[in-house]
């Protein structure tokens, strides 16, 4: 049985609503109330699968209640059932399942009860599906085997900034700005509805681990399961200290992992910042490790994490010029030349320079040496 609440503040709708569940077979009206209060009290030992709820209540309006009712339970199905259709817009800012009309008739109220069948028997099908997110360079999501299709540039986009901010309810208005600035606020407004309605159907079948939820005029991203390298890394740099070695390796990886960058074949202005605070934080732990390391006179330690702090930031004469020296007290010209055709070839592409006359005479000394 699916366990249900009702809430009207009109008693004879409170009843023929519970009628109407009691008679599908399928639900079990656990609990019945006209007053949102006691209502918001109960639920919690409850634990109802779905909410049915009037608008138009008094103490709290039923958008408000459902807004409480998911931030206890985001899980919750709702079904606004009023005389009103004024509140469509906010009702499906908070993916409420159904939207009905009073008076109630038996035959849509019965079409929707199906709909309802269906999310918890797709629910119960997909809680072994895995969720693969790739966030370096460019963004990959895939559901099991199958690559998320996007179809809509703006869900694409609105899905990494909300992903970027996961766990935190960012304001509808913020999301314009950094999203839709050239859009006129109606415009814009319609084009994020449409990328909210878009990441929800496709992210439908694995509710359980991914939600897009709605409170207080703003978006939240909930990811409960799934791997996600964005994640990775930012929990590799939240547990990294640098007096506990342990935690090196971790590092090394997060940097390979990090690539050439957040998002950054996707050309969003908005994610240039965090890419930078990423890159900063694991270049000083980078440095901080490969200074131990040469501290303790471990040159193939030390020349690993040079490689990897010269990838991130190739810009940095002083760590090109420790790494190609090391290559020459060591009497390894090959690799220093490598790196030196390496830095040279990025510098140009990347950022229209030259590696420093510094690095140049060294370069020069060593191929005079070959």
């Amino acid at each position: 049985m699916i366990k249900a609440i009702v809430i009207d503040d009109e008693w004879y709708n409170l009843e023929e609503t519970s009628e109407l569940i009691d008679k599908t077979g399928s639900f079990q009206v656990a609990g019945k109330y006209q007053n949102p209060l006691k209502a918001l009290e109960a639920v919690k030992a409850i634990q109802p699968q779905v909410a049915f709820i009037d608008i138009d209540l008094p103490e709290m309006d039923g958008i408000t209640l459902a807004e409480k009712l998911l931030e206890q339970n985001s899980a919750m199905m709702i079904v606004f059932i009023t005389s009103y259709n004024q509140y469509a817009v906010q009702a499906f800012d908070l993916n409420a399942i159904d939207y009905i009309l009073k008076p109630i008739k038996e035959e849509r109220f019965n079409r929707m009860v199906e709909r309802i069948k269906n999310e918890i028997n797709m629910r119960k099908q997909h809680t072994a599906e895995t969720l693969k997110i790739k966030t370096f360079e460019e963004l990959s999501v895939t559901i099991g085997e199958l690559p998320v299709k996007w179809q809509r540039i703006k869900a694409k986009e609105l899905f990494a900034y909300l992903l970027m901010h996961h766990g935190s309810y960012v304001h509808k208005e913020r999301i314009i700005e950094n999203l839709l600035p050239e859009y006129e606020p109606e415009k814009a407004l319609q084009i994020l509805q449409t990328s909210v309605c878009k990441i929800r159907n496709l992210f439908s079948q694995i509710k359980n681990i991914l939600r897009l939820e709605y409170s207080s005029n703003g978006y939240c991203l909930i990811i409960e399961e799934g791997e996600c390298d964005y994640f990775q890394v930012e929990a590799v740099l939240s547990n990294y200290k640098k007096e506990d070695p342990s935690t090196y390796d971790a590092v090394e990886k997060a940097s390979i992992v990090f690539g050439n960058g957040f998002l950054t074949e996707e050309g969003y202005l908005w994610s240039m910042e965090k890419d930078q605070q990423l890159r900063e934080k694991l270049l000083e732990a980078l440095i901080e490790i490969m200074k131990t390391y040469r501290e303790k006179n471990r040159k193939e330690e030390t020349i690993r994490l040079l490689k990897a702090i010269t990838k991130l930031a190739p810009f940095e004469e002083s760590f090109n010029y420790m790494l190609m020296e090391i290559y020459q007290k060591t009497k390894n010209n090959i690799a220093a030349f490598n790196h030196y055709q390496w830095l040279e070839k990025t510098l140009l592409e990347e950022y229209d320079t030259a590696p420093s006359q510094r690095i140049k005479a060294l370069q020069q000394e060593l191929h005079s040496s070959y």
